[in-house]
């Protein structure tokens, strides 16, 4: 179990390195250019919205991912519990994981909230 949680740990730091790569290739000529246009004059606040906006869907798809392992711990230990077949050890185990998941689901749910409320205030400050 620790080296699905390890693997699958290790496939979201991954991804999410390739996801926030700065560069992007153009269709019309086939180079590779940087997405922003960094000290262009009058772009300075365009640059810090997009990237507030960057770090919040980071954030967000980081959150996502959490709650999508959690959902599938939760999915296992209902599997768990419905075939413990009256082995009471291996039912309590599967109800141990559920109450954890869940928890881990509201630990998520509130760090969303928080962050949310945060990357509003900051875009509101500095608009």
């Amino acid at each position: 179990m620790k080296k699905l949680i390890g693997s699958v740990l290790s496939f979201v730091m991954l991804s999410s390195f390739i996801a926030v790569t700065p560069l992007s290739v153009s269709a019309q000529f086939g180079e590779t250019h940087y997405v922003e246009n960094i000290g262009v004059p009058g772009t300075e606040e365009l640059q810090g919205s997009k990237l507030i906006d960057s770090i919040k869907s980071f954030i967000n798809w980081t959150l996502g991912m959490l709650a999508t392992i959690a959902l599938v711990l939760c999915l296992y230990a209902g599997f768990m519990m419905v075939t413990s077949t009256g082995d009471d050890a291996k039912y309590k185990k599967g109800l141990d994981i559920i109450k954890k998941a869940a928890i881990g689901l509201i630990i998520i749910g509130l760090a969303w909230l928080i962050v949310s409320i945060i990357m509003w205030l900051i875009q509101n400050l500095t608009a």
